[in-house]
């Protein structure tokens, strides 16, 4: 049966009631139509939102936002605590209370006698601890297998690393990336001189561009692991740089009376151009 819930701060007290009452008799019809299955996407979107209020921590007003999408993950976190109270399987305290046993467990360095001198050694010390209490047959279990892929290639690697699957240095990752760009790039070749997007490809063909395109993105994702970059992290800040500057041009081209489809390629890389040199201090 779930605890009994303890006294909570009254900002997260009327946040755990008022989800109550949206699910309760004569409540919400969206919320008491809601499951732990419906809610996926919800919560997909609502962590990506919370990322993106993150990218966004430099511009005017960012802790208004980030503090609005944490509460709507949050949120998330209650629907799903209370869909549970309601089939008597666990309640928001449960989960709260969880997670601070969790925490006291896995930090013996503050709660208890253990001594570290790093974050590198609390993080080995951590890894030994979620072992013995979840014990696993590859180095690979437990890794959430709807991870984005960049994001779930850089946990594939930061796991096999730590028993061992890994070169000693950057240069072993370098050399990977050319050798995966060179294969890649002949398979392009043997399609013809000439690629555009409507070239019609077989089914072979495709199956071999995205075997070889894949395991470039994997190189490049152990590249960035020996950098101590996310991959993933890269990538969103790279679409935010190219949103901006692609944005600028569509601007630009509108000043000049323009629409997008009406400027030349030139035109658009003058004003990307321009765009790159607005973002230099």
């Amino acid at each position: 049966m779930p605890n009994e819930l303890t006294p909570l701060p009254s900002g997260l007290a009327k946040a755990v009631a008022t989800v109550a009452a949206l699910r309760g008799e004569n409540g919400c019809p969206w919320d008491l139509a809601q499951t732990h299955e419906s809610l996926r996407p919800y919560l997909l979107e609502e962590t990506h939102e919370v990322l993106e209020a993150l990218d966004r921590l430099d511009q005017p007003g960012a802790f208004d936002e980030l503090k609005d999408e944490l509460g709507d993950l949050l949120l998330q976190v209650l629907l799903h605590s209370q869909i549970a109270e309601d089939s008597g399987k666990f309640n928001v305290n449960d989960v709260a209370m969880n997670l601070a046993e969790k925490l006291v467990r896995r930090h013996p360095h503050v709660f208890g006698g253990a001594k570290v001198n790093s974050a590198a050694e609390v993080s080995e010390q951590w890894a030994a601890i979620k072992q013995k209490e979840k014990k696993k047959e590859s180095a690979l279990d437990g890794i959430p297998s709807h991870l984005p892929a960049l994001a779930k290639s850089l946990k594939v690697i930061e796991r096999v690393s730590k028993v061992g699957f890994q070169w000693p240095d950057l240069k072993g990752p370098l050399d990977k990336v050319r050798e995966e760009l060179a294969e890649f790039l002949a398979e392009v070749e043997k399609i013809g001189p000439e690629v555009t997007r409507d070239t019609v490809l077989s089914g072979d063909q495709k199956s071999r561009l995205e075997a070889e395109l894949g395991d470039l993105y994997f190189t490049l994702s152990n590249v960035a692991y020996f950098l101590q970059i996310n991959p993933e992290d890269s990538l969103r800040s790279m679409l935010g740089r190219f949103e901006r500057r692609f944005r600028h041009v569509e601007t630009r081209g509108r000043e000049a009376g323009k629409k997008t489809t009406e400027m030349s390629l030139a035109e658009m890389d003058k004003y990307w151009d321009e765009a790159k040199a607005l973002e230099k201090p």
